[in-house]
C-alpha cells in the first residue's frame, strides 16, 4: 500500500520532480571578450626569428629572388668559415650540393658577397671567442688583433651593395673590443649614407649601448627608441623600476616614445583581462588595484588623445571607448568611438573599431526600422569577416559544440556576433515586442559559424563504435549528425532554443512563417546563416501548444512533423516518452514514436467528448482521465510539454514547477478532477474513482455498501493503512 501511495503522490501531485544531469558552468553571452587587439600576421618559418627572416629576404633581393629562403638561411647562418672559403674557390661542399644559394654564388662567381660572408663569419667567431668563459686576453692577444682587423676592414668598405651589412659588422666588432668612442664616431660618419631598413634597425641597439657605456643616457634612450628596443629603453632609465605600476610605465614610456608599437600589447594585457574569469566560473569583481589601473589608464588615454605627440590616437581612443563601457558610460564611450573612427589607419584596428561601433549602436540606438537596416549592413560585414578568418583553431573550437554552448571566447568574430546579438540586441528586441526578429537574430548567432564549418566531431570508446568506424573519433556534417542517431546536444541546447522555450506557441509560429517564407532581403540573409528546419520548428510549436493545453492546435502542428524526426529528438532517445500519461503509476506506453501527437489527439477528443456527454458518471470519468493527462504531462510525463530535464536543453536553468503554464495546468486539472469526483451519481463509480487516488478512507466512510468497499474490507491486510489517508493527497468533493 505505501508503495502505491508513493507512486500516486509523486506522479500526480509533486510537480517539483526533476531528472537533472550534471551540467558544466556556462557564461552569459554578454561575457564574451569584446576588446580585441592583434599584431600583424606572423608568417615567419619556425627556423627563423624575425630578423633572420628579414635578413634572408634582403639576401634574396641582393642575389636572386629564385633562391629559397631556407637555402639562404643555411648558407648565411649555418655554413662555417671553411665552407665559405671553399665557395670562394668555386668548390661546393658535398653536404651543400643541393643548396641553391651556394650554387648561385659559385655560378655567378659573386666574390663580393662571399668576401662579406667570410668577414661576417670571422667576426662572429671572434666575438664568441671573447665571450668564452675560458678566454683570457694577453698583451699580444691574437683574437683582439684579428677582431681589430675585422673592424678596420669593415669600416673601410663603402661600396653601396653591402654598405649596411659592413656597418653592422664594424659596430659589432668595435663594441666587442670596447672601442665605444670609435663606434660612435664611425656611426656619425656613415649614418646619413645608410638607407633605412633592416641593417640600420639591427645596428641601432649597438649604437645605443655605446652611448650608454660612455654615459650619454639621453642619446642611448633616443637610439633604443629608434630601434624599438623597449626592454633596454626601460633598463637605461632610472625612473623605471621593477615594482612600478604597469600604467605608470606606460605614462613614462609615452613621454619618451609616444608612438611605441608595444602600447598595443600593453593595452591588451590590461583591458583584455578586466573581465570575468571564464576558466573557473567566478564572477568578476574589481579589486582596488584594478580599479586604480582603469582610472589611471582612462586619464592617460585622455592625455594621449588630446595631446599633439605622434601617437596612434585611434588605438588610445579605442581603449578609452572600452574603459568607458566597462565603467557603464556608453554615451561617453560613443564620443571616444567617433574619435577612433576618424583617426584609425591600420586594418586590424579598423575592424575592431567597427565591431565596437556595432556594439555601441546596439546599446544606444532606438530599435526602429532605420536601426534594423543599419544592423542588416553591419551583420553582412561581420558575417563576411567571420567567414574570411576561419582557421584550424576556430574549427577545432567549434568541433564539439563546447565553446558555443558555454559561451566561451575562442573565435573573435563569432564571439562578437554572439555577444552583440544574444547579449544585447535580442533581449532588447524581446522587450520591445519584436519576438520574430529576436528569434531570427538568435538563430543566426547560434549557427553562423557552425554552418560555415559544417563539421561535428564525435568521440566514443564503445568497442562496436571503434570497430565500425576504425577508431574512436569520427567527423560528420551537421546533417549527418542530426540523422546519425546520436544525442543532439546542440540544436536543443542553443540560446535560440532556450529563447523559444520562454515564448508562446503563437510567437514561435509567427517566426516559423517568416522562416518558411522570408519576405525581405534581411529575412533571406538571416535564413541563409541559420538553422531552418520545419520539422524542428513545428515540433517545438506543437509542444508549446501542449504546454498551453491547446490540444487541437498541438495536433495540427505535430501532424506536420515526420515520424522520423520525432524519433530523432532527445526526449525520445532518452526514453522519456515511454511513460503513460493516463496512468497514476509509472507505466510503460506503447506510443513512444508518436507520443506527443497521440497525446494531443487523445486530449482533443476527450475535450470534445466531455463537452458532448450528458450522462454525469460517464462525463465524470472522462474528466478524471482528462485531468490526469494534464497533470501527468507536467509531471513524470514532462517530456510531452517540456525539454528542460535529463540533459536535454542545456541552456536552460529554470524551475518550471512555478511557471505560469504549470500553475495554469495544475489549477485546471485540480478543478476538473474535484468537479468530476463531486458529480458522480453512482456510488460504485464514485468509489472506484476515489480508490484510483488511494482515497480508501473516503471510500469506507462515504460508500461503505459498494462492492469496492466490500473488496477493501476483504483485503484488509493489504489495505490496512486506509484509515491513515492524508487530506493533502485526496481529490474529493468535501
Amino acid at each position: 500500500m505505501k508503495s502505491a501511495r508513493f507512486i500516486a503522490t509523486i506522479s500526480l501531485l509533486c510537480l517539483s520532480f526533476h531528472v537533472r544531469a550534471c551540467i558544466v558552468d556556462t557564461y552569459a553571452p554578454s561575457e564574451y571578450y569584446l576588446f580585441h587587439l592583434v599584431d600583424l600576421p606572423d608568417d615567419t618559418p619556425e627556423t627563423f626569428n624575425p630578423n633572420n627572416e628579414e635578413n634572408c629576404r634582403l639576401w634574396q633581393q641582393q642575389t636572386s629572388p629564385e633562391i629559397p629562403l631556407d637555402d639562404i638561411y643555411q648558407v648565411v647562418y649555418k655554413f662555417d668559415i671553411e665552407s665559405i672559403t671553399a665557395l670562394k674557390s668555386g668548390i661546393i661542399p658535398e653536404a651543400a650540393k643541393s643548396n641553391q644559394m651556394a650554387q648561385w654564388l659559385v655560378d655567378h662567381d659573386d666574390q663580393e658577397a662571399l668576401d662579406f660572408l667570410l668577414l661576417a663569419k670571422n667576426c662572429e667567431w671572434l666575438r664568441l671567442e671573447r665571450q668564452s668563459p675560458w678566454y683570457y686576453p694577453s698583451k699580444n692577444d691574437p683574437v683582439r688583433f684579428s677582431l681589430n682587423e675585422v673592424a678596420d676592414r669593415a669600416m673601410s668598405q663603402r661600396e653601396p651593395r653591402f654598405a649596411g651589412r659592413y656597418a653592422l659588422q664594424a659596430v659589432r666588432a668595435l663594441i666587442s673590443l670596447g672601442r665605444y668612442d670609435d663606434c660612435i664616431r664611425y656611426w656619425s660618419d656613415v649614418e646619413a649614407a645608410l638607407s633605412d631598413g633592416l641593417m640600420r634597425q639591427m645596428t641601432l641597439p649597438y649604437i645605443a649601448g655605446a652611448y650608454l657605456h660612455v654615459g650619454n643616457t639621453e642619446e642611448a634612450k633616443r637610439h633604443f627608441i629608434m630601434a624599438n628596443d623597449l626592454t633596454n629603453l626601460m633598463a637605461c632609465d632610472q625612473h623605471y623600476h621593477n615594482d612600478m605600476n604597469r600604467v605608470e610605465k606606460m605614462e613614462l614610456l609615452y613621454e619618451s616614445y609616444p608612438d611605441c608599437p608595444e602600447f598595443r600589447t600593453m593595452l591588451w594585457k590590461i583591458l583584455g583581462h578586466i573581465e570575468p574569469d571564464r576558466d573557473w566560473g567566478t564572477k568578476w569583481h574589481w579589486g582596488n588595484g584594478e580599479q586604480d589601473d582603469l582610472i589611471r589608464l582612462a586619464l592617460l588615454c585622455d592625455k594621449v588623445i588630446q595631446g599633439d605627440k605622434a601617437a596612434d590616437k585611434a588605438l588610445w581612443a579605442y581603449a578609452a571607448t572600452y574603459i568607458a563601457h566597462l565603467q557603464g558610460d556608453d554615451i561617453k564611450a560613443d564620443r571616444y568611438m567617433k574619435i577612433a573612427e576618424k583617426t584609425v589607419k591600420d586594418q586590424p584596428l579598423e575592424d575592431a573599431v567597427k565591431v565596437m561601433r556595432m556594439y555601441l549602436d546596439a546599446q544606444l540606438c532606438t530599435y526602429d526600422k532605420a536601426y534594423e537596416q543599419r544592423l542588416f549592413g553591419q551583420l553582412q560585414w561581420l558575417q563576411d569577416m567571420l567567414e574570411k578568418h576561419i582557421d584550424d583553431e576556430a574549427i577545432s573550437g567549434t568541433n564539439d559544440f563546447y565553446g558555443l554552448k558555454s559561451c566561451r571566447s575562442y573565435y573573435y568574430w563569432s564571439d562578437a556576433m554572439r555577444c552583440i546579438l544574444l547579449g544585447t540586441v535580442c533581449p532588447k528586441m524581446l522587450k520591445s515586442g519584436k519576438t520574430t526578429l529576436a528569434l531570427q537574430l538568435a538563430n543566426m548567432a547560434d549557427y553562423a559559424l557552425l554552418n560555415e564549418i559544417n563539421a561535428v566531431g564525435i568521440t566514443c570508446w564503445d568497442d562496436d563504435f571503434v570497430k565500425r568506424h576504425g577508431g574512436m573519433h569520427i567527423t560528420l556534417t551537421l546533417d549527418e549528425f542530426r540523422h546519425y542517431g546520436w544525442f543532439n546536444d546542440y540544436d536543443y541546447g542553443t540560446n535560440f532554443a532556450a529563447m523559444m522555450d520562454t515564448l508562446s506557441a503563437n510567437e514561435i509560429a509567427n517566426y516559423a512563417k517568416i522562416a518558411e517564407k522570408p519576405r525581405t532581403a534581411f529575412d533571406r540573409f538571416l535564413n541563409a546563416h541559420s538553422y531552418v528546419e520545419l520539422d524542428f520548428l513545428n515540433e517545438i510549436i506543437g509542444t508549446h501548444c501542449l504546454r498551453e493545453m491547446r490540444y487541437a492546435d498541438a495536433e495540427r502542428y505535430l501532424s506536420k512533423v515526420s515520424e522520423a524526426y520525432h524519433t530523432r529528438t532527445n526526449v525520445y532517445k532518452k526514453g522519456y516518452l515511454n511513460r503513460d500519461p493516463f496512468s497514476l503509476e509509472n507505466r510503460a506506453w506503447s506510443h513512444a514514436t508518436d507520443a506527443k501527437l497521440h497525446f494531443a489527439r487523445t486530449m482533443r477528443r476527450m475535450e470534445q467528448d466531455i463537452a458532448a456527454t450528458a450522462e454525469p458518471n460517464q462525463k465524470a470519468l472522462l474528466m478524471i482521465e482528462f485531468g490526469m493527462g494534464i497533470r501527468n504531462s507536467f509531471d513524470y510525463c514532462w517530456a510531452l510539454t517540456h525539454y528542460q530535464y535529463g540533459d536535454v536543453w542545456s541552456s536552460l536553468d529554470r524551475d518550471w514547477s512555478e511557471d505560469t503554464s504549470t500553475r495554469n495546468a495544475q489549477r485546471r486539472a485540480d478543478v476538473m478532477i474535484r468537479t468530476a469526483l463531486a458529480s458522480f451519481t453512482d456510488d460504485e463509480c464514485a468509489a472506484q474513482a476515489q480508490c484510483r487516488f488511494c482515497n480508501f478512507k473516503t471510500v469506507m466512510e462515504r460508500y461503505p455498501y459498494t462492492p469496492t468497499a466490500y473488496d477493501l474490507r476483504g483485503r484488509c491486510d493489504n489495505y490496512r493503512d486506509y484509515h491513515a489517508e492524508k487530506k493533502a493527497f485526496r481529490y474529493n468533493n468535501g
